[in-house]
């Protein structure tokens, strides 16, 4: 189209230039009307070179818009500029997942993640045995089909876990311990709505290659546990398969703690 608009208005200048040549030329033109002429043809420079000037500018415009942005479900860019080339992630299988829904990548702005959800890995420790440190990163979804953030390990064979929330942060999962002596690690999620004072933390078992809910309890903001220095004190291994776990249910008008510590078997 700009390219259209150039040519429209350098025909238009050289349609112009040969009318007045013509008249110009022609003895019976009279000087008026070549003064008139030779100010249309002033004009249409002008007017050209504005033209050219917007076209420019617009084009920047765009390549700075494109270059800004990139395709949620896009893996090259993931594993060469989010994760820096510290680990290749596949997510074939949750592209396979969602084919059979309409589901369709999102166009994310490169400076929105930097901002809000570039938080690097954390170490979580060896979660299957292999004896390798596992580490944890949050993507945003993978497509319009998925509500929220996605948990990642650096390990293709641990898989992914997914939540409607668009708060989660790497150091929200914790490494629990192995409570049932199996050599794979227990896990724990905080799980944050965002604006709510009432939260929720999540306990996972890592059984057959898959992530199985154990229980998911209340945690509600208070001012004398923070999940940035207390998560871990949230919970004590009583024996093999048996794990405490303190629920803070909520705060009273005395500021005092709705709470208690509760046991669930693994």
């Amino acid at each position: 189209m700009a390219l259209q608009q150039k040519n429209s208005c350098h025909r238009t200048l050289l349609n112009s230039s040969a009318v007045v040549a013509f008249l110009v030329n022609t003895n019976n033109s009279s000087y008026k009307i070549r003064r008139v002429c030779s100010l249309i043809i002033v004009l249409f420079l002008f007017a050209c070179k504005k033209e050219s000037n917007d076209i420019q500018i617009e084009r920047t415009s765009l390549k700075g818009n494109l270059t800004d942005t990139y395709l949620s479900n896009n893996i090259e860019y993931i594993n060469d500029s989010i994760l820096k080339g510290k680990f290749k992630l596949d997510i074939t299988k949750y592209e396979i997942e969602n084919s059979t829904k309409q589901c369709r990548p999102i166009t994310i702005k490169k400076t929105d993640f930097r901002e809000y959800h570039d938080e690097g890995l954390v170490n979580v420790g060896d979660l299957d045995g292999d004896k390798k440190d596992e580490f944890v990163f949050v993507l945003t979804p993978l497509n319009s089909c998925e509500e929220g953030d996605s948990y990642y390990f650096t390990n293709n064979n641990i898989p992914r876990i997914k939540t409607d929330s668009g708060c989660c942060h790497p150091r929200n999962i914790l490494n629990i311990g192995d409570i049932d002596e199996d050599g794979k690690m227990e896990i724990a999620e905080y799980y944050s709505s965002c604006a709510s004072r009432y939260k929720a933390i999540t306990i996972y078992s890592f059984k057959k290659s898959k992530w199985k809910e154990i229980k998911s309890f209340s945690f509600v903001l208070n001012d004398q546990f923070s999940i940035e220095k207390d998560f871990k004190k949230l919970f004590r291994k009583i024996s093999k398969n048996n794990l405490e776990y303190y629920e803070i249910s909520d705060v009273n008008g005395k500021n005092e703690l709705v709470a208690s510590w509760k046991q669930i078997r693994i």
